[in-house]
């Protein structure tokens, strides 16, 4: 092994009360789950003290980054230092000595237990009955408080840089012999351990590398091997590093991360192999097969190096639970292979040789069959086998693992998961009997509550599903159930469509597969009436609009946040959705309102201001308009910034101007001075402005950014004939107020 990563150790240890240095911040990417596209849940047969290292874009899994090096022992220490003094000082108080009190209130409260002292804080009640283990840990409690001093560094915002910043003491030498002195003459093991990791401690920042060794070496047999014990460890390993023993600071490193689950992450970062040497001499310390299996998986995820990792514990022991971590993190890896919500499980660029090589080893391992989890290899197989399209060899493998998989509700969920989606992707067309086979499984799927099993990662794999489903429809011509498993906007522009879909819906005698089908169509009875309504609206078609529009449930109350029947010089939909409204619409009373408008110009009756008033509506409708809303719905979408945003099969419906332009005209063939003239001129140059950015502009994604095609004003017949109207004051008003207008006349 050369030397392979140049990462700087970070020495993350814990002082004797639950605080100690930070690790480096990294930062967390990309968007949707950090863990990517996936199905194959780590959670369900992997032992949680590992979750910090499951696959992610984070630096850890969950957290990010580790920021609880200043809290994580803060429990722990409450819960011991309660039972060893029999519950006779409050956690309250415990909290407040261990964390938050001052050393002069701590020295104050040892002079009261010393008698030199009558008064005793307020915070304090429970010191007043003194007795020897509550004075020893005071005194105890005095000598932690000065190793704080120099022990404690704050976490670094800069993820790219260290922040440690060595601080010392000018006592070191009087404490580290006070630290000592209480070290040898305390008999009581509870006390002898916590002053042996505060002189560790402080041997490693304000002493010799060499004595925290020596000192750990010497005495570490006699000590329990709980938490203080590798928080001790942990100090050791740090003063190998110093001396540039990184064989030994690796191998207590590994052991720090494999005993005590709350350092494995501080242990992991710290863990720093740098070449063949010094790492085979790490492993020449191990007194164990177990010992190099805990190296090799560390180094498995330091370097992203799983496989090779799985096969060098394999050979140590087929049976380590050090496995199961590196098969998750390299089938979440191999996942990421893939596009789950595509139609097809879609290559994209990964690491070739790693892809070609996994699937292999992990068939090998789930063949042999003699892991400590069998069925988790098994399932893992048929997995691998069923991303690169082999179904009928997942099919087996999946078989083989229903065979020894545990009975309890998540890995069962798993296994169900995998063999649905294999299900779906093999299948060359789907019957009768294909839809019955699936049936309860897709409807299990489609009302999984995740707090049932909040483990599994079933999203991709339903978005995955009701994709393929409809594609396979599609190919079968079976356009509804096609649009049921996945709504596509192309549907609804043929009538007939959603004519049949209205029919489907609302069939009484649906089969079970039909009442499924129904229940995942996203579109319901009434966004088909909205939608119709809507389209037919557009086609001038009222009567019938206003009869779907009263069939669309409270789609039609939906108020329109601007008065839709304003003709602005200039566009401001902000300006009409703030100005007081005498009149609000909703959609139907819209629809009812430009009914009346049609009828009385088709009477005859002012057709010059109702043929505007009709004219300003079916602008204000458009995507141009104040009125965007009245088309916004389940079907046609909402919040579209900019034309793009509106799905190409409806995008000229909604930006057309030709119903606009119809009633500007007609409103002009109806005026009777020059101010309406003048007026009628500049709606209908506004319509063409629109039609020229819809045909030159918003017809082709590739103008969206940067295009270099300019409106010529001199194109726009309302600008033209608007200038014979210049004595007007509305002339006068769009100089004021409409820059392309001021561009064309030159001033």
């Amino acid at each position: 092994m050369k030397k392979i990563f140049s990462k700087k150790l970070w020495i993350a240890l814990i002082s004797g009360c639950g605080i100690g240095t930070g690790i480096a911040l990294a930062c967390a990417g990309g968007w949707g789950e950090e863990y990517g596209t996936s199905n194959f849940s780590p959670e369900i047969f992997v032992d949680s003290a590992y979750s910090p290292f499951f696959y992610s874009d984070q630096f850890y899994y969950g957290i990010g980054h580790d920021q609880s090096q200043q809290v994580r022992f803060n429990n722990s220490n409450i819960k011991e230092w309660s039972a060893y003094l029999n519950k006779q000082v409050s956690n309250t108080e415990l909290r407040y000595l261990l964390e938050t009190a001052s050393v002069a209130a701590v020295d104050s409260a040892a002079r009261y237990m010393s008698g030199k002292n009558k008064l005793l804080s307020a915070y304090l009640p429970s010191l007043k009955d003194k007795n020897k283990r509550v004075a020893a840990f005071i005194d105890y409690l005095q000598l932690a408080r000065q190793c704080e001093a120099f022990s404690l560094n704050e976490i670094s915002n800069d993820w790219e840089t260290d922040s440690t910043t060595k601080k010392t003491v000018k006592n070191a030498v009087a404490l580290n012999r006070n630290l000592d002195n209480s070290f040898a003459r305390t008999t009581d093991l509870f006390l002898k351990e916590r002053y042996w990791f505060q002189l560790i401690r402080s041997y490693f920042f304000n002493g010799s590398p060499q004595q925290a060794i020596d000192l750990f070496t010497s005495t570490e047999k006699v000590m329990p091997h709980d938490n203080m014990y590798y928080r001790s460890m942990a100090y050791a390993a740090g003063a190998f590093y110093k001396l540039k023993n990184y064989s030994s600071a690796n191998y207590y490193y590994s052991k720090v991360y494999d005993g005590c689950n709350e350092l494995k992450t501080t242990a992991h970062f710290s863990f720093h192999p740098q070449e063949e040497k010094d790492w085979n001499a790490t492993l020449a310390l191990c007194k164990s097969n177990d010992e190099k299996a805990t190296l090799w998986q560390m180094l498995g995820i330091f370097y992203s190096d799983e496989q090779r990792a799985i096969n060098e514990i394999y050979q140590l022991n087929p049976a380590s639970d050090k496995l199961e971590l590196l098969l998750a993190r390299a089938v979440n890896k191999y996942e990421q292979k893939f596009s789950l919500r595509e139609n097809n499980y879609t290559p994209v660029p990964v690491d070739t040789v790693a892809m070609t090589t996994l699937p292999a080893l992990v068939t090998r391992i789930a063949t042999a069959g003699n892991t400590g989890k069998p069925w988790a290899w098994q399932m893992a197989a048929g997995y691998l086998q069923m991303l690169d399209a082999k179904y009928p060899a997942a099919t087996v493998w999946f078989a083989r693992a229903a065979k020894t998989i545990p009975g309890s509700k998540a890995p069962q969920a798993q296994l169900r998961l995998l063999k649905l989606i294999n299900s779906i992707g093999q299948v060359k067309r789907i019957d009768a009997k294909f839809e019955n086979t699936v049936l309860n499984d897709i409807e299990w799927l489609s009302k999984f509550e995740g707090s049932t099993i909040p483990v599994l990662r079933y999203n991709d794999a339903f978005s995955w599903i009701k994709e393929k489903m409809a594609a396979k429809y599609l190919l079968q011509n079976e356009w509804v159930k096609s649009n049921c498993f996945s709504s596509k906007a192309g549907f609804y522009a043929d009538n007939k469509n959603v004519a049949d879909l209205k029919t489907f819906l609302v069939k009484n005698d649906k089969t079970a597969y039909e009442k499924l089908c129904a229940a995942l169509c996203v579109m319901k009875i009434p966004d088909l009436f909205a939608f119709q309504a809507i389209r037919l609206t557009y086609a001038d078609s009222l009567d019938a609009a206003i009869e779907k529009m009263a069939d669309a449930g409270p789609d039609n109350g939906i108020v329109l946040p601007g008065n839709p029947f304003n003709g602005r010089i200039q566009d401001c939909h902000d300006c009409d959705h703030a100005a007081a409204q005498k009149i609000k619409y909703s959609k139907l009373a819209f629809l009812k309102k430009i009914k009346e408008l049609k009828d009385k110009t088709t009477a005859g009756e002012d057709v010059y201001n109702n043929a505007l008033l009709l004219a300003n509506a079916y602008y204000n409708i458009s995507y141009f308009g104040n009125a965007r809303a009245f088309y916004e719905s389940n079907i046609l979408g909402s919040g579209h910034s900019d034309p793009y945003y509106i799905d190409s099969v409806f995008r000229k419906m909604l930006t057309a101007m030709g119903m606009a332009a119809k009633y500007y005209n007609l409103s002009l063939q109806n005026a009777s001075t020059d101010e309406q003239k003048a007026k009628c001129q500049y709606m209908l140059a506004k319509c063409q402005r629109n039609k020229w950015y819809n045909e030159n502009i918003y017809n082709s994604a590739e103008n969206r950014y940067g295009t270099e095609k300019l409106l010529d004003f001199t194109a726009l017949a309302g600008f033209r004939a608007l200038k014979q109207y210049s004595k007007t004051q509305y002339y006068k008003d769009v100089l004021n107020e409409c820059g392309y207008f001021k561009m064309y006349t030159g001033k």
